[in-house]
């Protein structure tokens, strides 16, 4: 039974829903190094390839000013039939503080958000400039990002979640299903893409935007906690999927190795 499953999984396209700040460019960095690729597409950044061999990457639409998923359709009940006759779906979502702590970082100083560079999308919108991360956690166009981003709002939406648009994420992951990984357990995502995809991936791997480690502080008990409190449905999709994840790997054990050598790879 898991050989048929398995066959009639490698037979579909694969698709990979990028949210920010999870990871997914070192995932999409590891994919296109292991998958032959003409030039063009070799020199194609992370956050921009579409397509690496059979499998789709849906990211932030960057060519729009809102800046929304590609694809939230994905989480309307009525397009469930489609994807789940024809992709292989795969997600990473993170810890809120963790994921907040990086975004923070990259829009502030790697995008210059401190200076006001418009390149820094969130920062450029806010009422007022944070000067820190227990500044920036308490906009409300911060909170809740990966759920946002899912259900397809703009970058910067200020609007809540609602209690039944979170259960449209979760009944979307379990119906299709998605096949998530969380960022703190990176290992395991690879080797479940690696068996249900059957795309053998690179052992070594170069951790892609990383925050430099002098930016990279420890959140302090307090604002960890605070950020979680704010960030009450990013927490509840993080622990949903951490505490769902199943070991397909049954043949699969590739010990990965994370090349953190570089404080900032594009």
């Amino acid at each position: 039974m898991l050989f048929q499953f398995l066959f009639k999984n490698k037979r579909k396209r694969n698709l990979f829903i990028h949210i920010p700040k999870t990871g997914g460019s070192t995932f999409v960095g590891l994919l296109k190094e292991s998958v032959k690729l003409n030039s063009k597409d070799k020199n194609k950044p992370t956050h921009i390839i579409e397509t690496i061999g059979n499998t789709e990457i849906k990211h932030v639409d960057f060519s729009k000013v809102d800046r929304k998923f590609k694809s939230p359709e994905i989480f309307e009940h009525r397009n469930y039939n489609h994807y789940k006759k024809n992709y292989n779906l795969f997600m990473i979502v993170r810890n809120p503080v963790d994921r907040l702590k990086s975004e923070f970082n990259f829009q502030y100083h790697i995008l210059k958000g401190k200076d006001g560079n418009p390149n820094a999308a969130i920062i450029s919108r806010l009422r007022s400039k944070p000067k820190s991360l227990s500044d920036y956690i308490l906009n409300p166009e911060t909170q809740n990002y990966q759920c946002k981003f899912l259900l397809g709002r703009t970058i910067a939406d200020s609007n809540p979640v609602t209690d039944l648009e979170f259960q449209r994420i979760i009944d979307t992951i379990d119906s299709l299903p998605i096949h998530c990984g969380i960022t703190n357990n990176y290992e395991d995502f690879l080797n479940t893409f690696q068996t249900l995809s059957g795309i053998k991936l690179n052992n070594n791997i170069v951790v892609r935007k990383k925050t430099p480690k002098k930016l990279n502080s420890k959140v302090s008990i307090p604002l960890s906690k605070k950020i979680l409190e704010l960030n009450a449905y990013d927490y509840k999709l993080y622990l949903y999927i951490k505490q769902t994840i199943t070991d397909v790997n049954t043949k699969n054990n590739d010990v990965f190795k994370f090349n953190k050598d570089k404080d900032y790879v594009i």
